[in-house]
């Protein structure tokens, strides 16, 4: 299995990285390859198509824009022109199931766009922008919206299947219909989340989808048949608002467990799933310092920490049995790392 790794090249509180660090994967243990998308600023987030031969990444700065790399062997090479998002700081992306088209959320302006993909993989013009309106209760974190995912509900079937965005500064998820044969955007509805959550990331199992909160430290469950919230549960319990801050959430591939990174406190939260019912089950800590993201081997025997101002990746073997995290953490040296793509 190969590894690619999304970085922030201007540092911040981590080390400056060169570009996209390519590993290989064995077990627990990453051995870097080589480095992908040098010269080119905070590729920090990726999106891999389903054949592994085209990578997609944000270039997270002022102006937004988003790019395309042919996978070579143990290299990147720049596949057609980068594009503009049309906003700034995007800081998500994703690969319509259709393989036609790239969405991207842009969480400075609170923005969201669409870019055709050509038969090659490169990116063609935008043929969407939709700009995001409201605030929400917290003054400095919400002060307008912030666009932070944007993902395809898979579930084909009527009043499904929409674009799926969430908002930090609105407390929304809102969800659009995607017309296929302009790649033009049509908001179906919006989902409204407790106050002051702050809706970050999600997942979906099934009927339901699992919306991680950065400002309240929680993971809220919707129902997407019904378009509303049906239960909330706390990541961190004991710590103060705000002291912790989750960031990724993923579910295991047998959805028995839910993984939150959560920064500040720096550990690795698992939720157990039955439903919509969900238990905070353990947490364990991540092994460095401020985890921006974390993601599941497919067979869910490891969990990968992105640990990006200690510059480092921390890695654990999983217990089948209760889902939390143990071992030794495995620790790949890499500047800033922002986010993971297994392929």
């Amino acid at each position: 299995m190969r590894a690619y790794i999304g970085a922030a090249t201007t540092g911040g509180q981590g080390s400056s990285a060169k570009g996209i660090v390519i590993a290989d994967v064995d077990g627990a243990r990453l051995t870097p390859v080589g480095v992908g998308a040098d010269d080119v600023e905070n590729p920090m987030y990726l999106a891999m198509s389903d054949d592994g031969r085209v990578l997609y990444t944000v270039h997270e700065a002022g102006e937004g824009r988003v790019s395309a790399w042919q996978v070579d062997d143990d290299t990147l090479r720049p596949l057609g022109e980068s594009r503009p998002t049309g906003g700034n700081g995007p800081c998500h992306l994703s690969i319509h199931p259709s393989g036609r088209y790239l969405l991207t959320a842009d969480y400075g302006s609170g923005s969201i766009s669409v870019h055709p993909i050509a038969d090659d993989g490169s990116l063609g013009e935008r043929t969407a922008m939709v700009q995001h309106s409201g605030s929400g209760p917290d003054p400095e974190r919400q002060e307008g919206p912030h666009a932070h995912m944007i993902v395809t509900d898979p579930v084909d079937a009527s009043g499904r299947g929409h674009v799926l965005v969430t908002d930090l500064g609105t407390d929304t998820v809102h969800r659009y219909a995607l017309d296929q044969a302009s790649g033009q955007l049509d908001e179906a509805d919006r989902i409204t989340l407790p106050p002051g959550s702050g809706p970050r990331h999600l997942v979906i199992n099934g009927d339901l989808a699992y919306v991680v909160g950065e400002l309240d430290s929680t993971v809220s469950v919707i129902d997407l048949t019904a378009g509303s919230v049906v239960g909330t549960v706390s990541t961190s319990p004991g710590t103060e608002r705000g002291e912790s801050q989750p960031s990724a959430i993923r579910l295991a591939p047998d959805t028995r467990f839910l993984y939150v990174a959560n920064r500040g406190v720096d550990e690795i939260a698992v939720l157990e799933v039955d439903g919509a019912d969900l238990r905070l089950a353990g947490a364990t800590p991540c092994g460095g310092t401020h985890p921006r993201d974390l993601v599941l081997s497919p067979d869910g025997s490891h969990v990968f920490v992105a640990n990006q101002f200690s510059d480092d990746i921390t890695a654990f073997s999983i217990d089948p049995a209760t889902g939390l995290p143990s071992g030794d953490g495995a620790v790949l040296r890499t500047p800033s790392p922002a986010c993971i793509v297994f392929v």
